[in-house]
């Protein structure tokens, strides 16, 4: 999107990643900042912030109100501190005052509280479709793939250490699993995956799914009591770095003792179709058509989509894919919605899937780099 007029961005880094991307500031407190037509961008902090703003930043210009009213003394305008304000307030009068801006452009998720405070001001709001930060945000610096990398890293050595303990357990009563003679249910999976994820700097914020059974039929269903042998255990653990913010996202499927030729069946289905994914990820191609191919191959094999008879949906309900960066879920989408070509640079999940209450689920993820001639699994 050609940007004309001043994108304004407000909240706290993790809340907005774009704010962060512009910035690299680690605001627990919600800031503003602005990227100007001509790329450049100002960050707007508490006098508190200040210091710590100007020493995490690089290349940007930083506000405050006293920054501002010592270069107005400077300058020869008086000097005296206004007297505290909102982060919005100060944002909206330093932009019309100082830089006579008479409308800025929000997107989608901005806050109507803080978009009315600007109006206050004067300042007209235009939301656009599109944050003109995205298109930056989808195709990752190397950096950034180092950042991702790493959380793929504690994530895979979590799915491993997860792995090892059903490995270890034996088959209690009713088939449930039994660990160093306690219960292995889903809770405490997650308690070893979140020890794993903190022993490497990151954390599962959105919390890990480790869902057994029945409950594995549905895709974002975390997972609760004892995991049994014999049914398929899905484990999706997409952390966080405590120190870049950058996530990882990787799936796997376990099973204790030896399945049943059905789900023996539905396993290796959602193997090919992850394999199949994988190989048609390259430049040029749409995210649509990526998860179209799957789609087809899925009906192919037999595992029709449909729901039952309460109206709950089967098969391969979800899309095969997002991007992944400073969120869990952005662009590009390899998903119906995903009309954008695929660029080098951009990464994706690929994790197809198929659920059926009577058999389970099946998830299989990674995270992908777009490369030049394909994709390189991080």
């Amino acid at each position: 999107m050609p940007q004309s007029i001043p994108f304004f961005m407000y909240g706290t880094s993790a809340a907005v990643p774009d704010l962060f991307h512009c910035t690299r500031f680690e605001a627990p407190d919600p800031v503003c900042a602005v990227k100007w037509p001509d790329g450049s961008v100002t960050l707007l902090v508490g006098d508190m912030e200040f210091g710590r703003a100007r020493n995490q930043t690089r290349g940007i210009e930083v506000v405050s109100p006293g920054s501002l009213a010592a270069s107005s003394a400077r300058a020869g305008r008086g000097g005296r501190a206004a007297a505290p304000v909102g982060a919005v307030t100060f944002a909206a009068r330093w932009l019309a005052r100082e830089r006579g801006v008479r409308a800025v452009a929000v997107d989608r998720a901005f806050p109507i509280g803080a978009a009315e405070t600007l109006k206050q001001a004067k300042i007209a709001v235009k939301v656009v479709g599109e944050s003109p930060v995205a298109a930056a945000r989808a195709v990752k610096t190397p950096d950034e793939i180092r950042a991702i990398r790493a959380s793929q890293s504690a994530a895979r050595a979590a799915e491993r250490a997860l792995g090892a303990a059903i490995r270890r357990c034996t088959a209690g009563r009713g088939g449930e699993l039994v660990l160093d003679g306690r219960p292995f249910t889903s809770e405490r999976a997650r308690s070893l995956v979140r020890a794993q994820l903190l022993m490497r700097g990151a954390m599962d914020f959105e919390g890990t799914i480790v869902a057994g059974g029945a409950q594995a039929a549905c895709p974002h269903e975390q997972g609760s009591g004892p995991l049994r042998s014999g049914e398929w255990i899905v484990a999706d653990i997409f952390p966080r770095s405590l120190r870049t913010g950058y996530w990882g996202d990787m799936t796997r499927t376990f099973a204790h003792g030896r399945p049943d030729a059905p789900r023996r069946r539905l396993y290796k289905t959602v193997r090919e179709a992850h394999a199949l994914g994988i190989s048609l990820v390259r430049p040029g191609v749409t995210g649509a058509s990526v998860h179209e191919a799957v789609a087809e191959f899925f009906a192919r094999a037999g595992y029709e989509r449909g729901a039952d008879s309460s109206g709950a949906p089967h098969g391969f309900i979800h899309g095969l894919g997002h991007g992944v960066g400073l969120e869990i879920h952005e662009e590009p989408r390899l998903s119906p919605s995903g009309r954008d070509e695929l660029r080098p640079g951009m990464v994706v999940t690929v994790e197809p899937g198929l659920y059926y209450p009577d058999l389970g689920g099946v998830r299989i993820e990674d995270t992908v780099l777009v490369t030049e001639t394909g994709c390189m699994i991080l």
